[in-house]
């Protein structure tokens, strides 16, 4: 089939999210579609080599900019080069001035409607035109913008299609960071699935609260687990130094409670490797290292010498963060920390406990301390470390399309 995919930000950059929508891409190739990506230019923003949009999708890009962004990216460049000389005189004063720049920024980001800075893209982008007929058009988000756009595109007759599928790796509305609780935005997301033919969620748990609060689309909702990005069948053995633990990602309280894991960790004294932000919540020790979030180049070394990789679940909300897919696809050890209510704990222990992959816990110090010891003492039961084939881009992405076959 021929298939357009659409989505609001440059892919290029080093993000979880973008890995995501790589990985989508890369199952439409394998399974054999024709596949066209029409995505925001990747000029002023910092890019990542290991981030490529694969070779035999044809690429259309279109700069969109803002002039919020472009202020920004001159002002975080400034900061960079200019020497760390400037001395305030008191705290307080720090203090204020940073909620009066974030109450500015908050305003003028509000300027741009409820699509924020992404709406210069849409702008720019609602201009391309394609002759060719697709079969499928695939919006992905994030940015919500993703699904504006391909509404605008396909509304114009600049796009022609049978099907469209919005898939939403994140809610909008209801996000875990609770930064989009306004009723503009509620109302703008109810309008965008109104829109689609089908739409897609990554989370059991997400699907069910996006039906009840947005109803009139619930018959038109599914999920789909995350396709990983990649495969890694390679074989760690550290008989002799002991396990390596490792947690990659970002771990806002507000978000993730990562401090039971960091307790854990220094009362069992595991090698552990904590890689994001915010990278100033814990301190360092001889056995526990801290480290910012890392350019994939830099994160590499260190994911290598782990053996037992860490996944916290979000506190609240029913988002998976992604990353359990891809540990999924590796021969190491995962230590699963369950969060959330007691409902939200059940269906993730139900999806996820039928592969035997992982090793769970509650997320609380002592349920967290008792997993990592069976870790140590190699008392897994059933779990079996072996790359799990079920997320695979091709079943995934496959599996998304039947929906409107």
């Amino acid at each position: 089939m021929n298939i357009l995919v659409i989505n609001a930000d440059c892919l290029t950059k080093n993000s979880s999210a973008n890995l995501c929508h790589l990985a989508y891409i890369k199952g439409l190739l394998e399974s054999g579609h024709s596949v066209s990506v029409l995505s925001a230019d990747g000029r002023d923003y910092v890019l990542d080599d290991n981030m490529q949009i694969p070779k035999d999708a044809h690429s259309y890009t279109f700069y969109g900019v803002s002039m919020y962004e472009k202020l920004s990216l001159r002002k975080n460049k400034r900061s960079f080069d200019a020497p760390k000389s400037v001395e305030i005189d008191t705290q307080k004063s720090v203090g204020y001035k940073s909620q009066m720049i974030v109450k500015i920024k908050d305003l003028i980001r509000s300027l741009y409607g409820p699509h924020g800075i992404y709406i210069t893209f849409v702008i720019k982008a609602k201009k391309a035109s394609f002759n060719e007929k697709f079969d499928i058009v695939l919006s992905i988000s994030t940015p919500p913008a993703s699904h504006l756009l391909a509404y605008k595109l396909i509304k114009k007759g600049k796009v022609h299609t049978k099907h469209w599928i919005q898939i939403w790796e994140d809610p909008w509305y209801s996000d875990a960071y609770g930064f989009n609780k306004k009723e503009k935005i509620r109302k703008e997301e109810k309008r965008l699935l109104s829109f689609a033919e089908k739409v897609c969620y990554v989370s059991p748990l997400t699907l069910e609260n996006q039906k009840r609060l947005f109803p009139g689309s619930a018959q038109k909702m599914f999920w789909q687990p995350l396709p990983f990005y990649y495969q890694s069948d390679v074989t760690y053995n550290f008989s002799q130094s002991g396990n390596h633990y490792g947690y990659f990602g970002d771990y806002a309280p507000a978000v993730r409670d990562l401090e039971p894991f960091y307790m854990a960790a220094k009362q069992t004294g595991i090698e552990v490797n904590i890689c994001g932000n915010p990278s100033d919540l814990f301190a360092s020790t001889d056995q526990i290292h801290i480290h910012p979030r890392l350019p994939l180049n830099e994160l590499k070394p260190i994911e290598d010498s782990t053996n037992v990789l860490v996944f916290l679940c979000n506190r609240k909300g029913g988002q998976i963060p992604g990353k359990i897919y891809q540990y999924s696809a590796t021969n190491k050890t995962i230590l699963f920390i369950m969060d959330g209510t007691e409902e939200e704990q059940r269906v993730l222990w139900e999806f996820f406990g039928k592969y035997n992959r992982y090793v769970f816990c509650r997320n609380t110090v002592d349920d967290i301390a008792r997993a990592i010891q069976e870790i140590e003492t190699n008392n897994l039961g059933d779990v079996q470390n072996t790359p799990l084939d079920e997320f695979n881009p091709v079943k995934t992405i496959t599996n998304i399309l039947e929906t409107v076959r």
